[in-house]
């Protein structure tokens, strides 16, 4: 099964914010999720939470979070592949995304988002 990956980056002020409809969150019960990717060790405070946050309520079976700022947490690049991802559209997957971390857009300068259906 082929599946395509989609890349979107999103530079914007702090002051700005990301509003989107939740209606897909509610669409696979837990019995239908995939086992949860992993955090890595390595993860800096900020990766882990945006880790969680993501990894728990996107059911994501591929997540990875990196601090591209150079360590002080203000832009991130996320990879993730979730099966609540099938037949959406690219701009409603990222809206999925910057909803479940609208408050912590607030303090950063920049995301990269990469999605994937898994």
């Amino acid at each position: 099964m082929l599946s395509s990956v989609y890349s979107r980056s999103l530079i914007r002020p702090r002051s700005s914010l990301c509003i989107a409809t939740r209606t897909q969150l509610a669409r696979f019960s837990t019995e239908d999720a995939p086992a949860l990717a992993p955090a890595s060790p390595d993860y800096t405070p900020g990766e882990r939470t945006l880790h969680e946050k993501l990894a728990n309520q996107l059911q994501a079976s591929k997540l990875t979070v990196s601090d591209i700022s150079g360590g002080c947490g203000s832009m991130f690049a996320i990879q993730i592949a979730s099966p609540m991802f099938r037949g959406v559209s690219l701009v409603k997957q990222h809206r999925m995304v910057t909803d479940l971390l609208q408050e912590d857009i607030k303090g950063m300068h920049g995301i990269q988002i990469k999605t994937e259906a898994s």
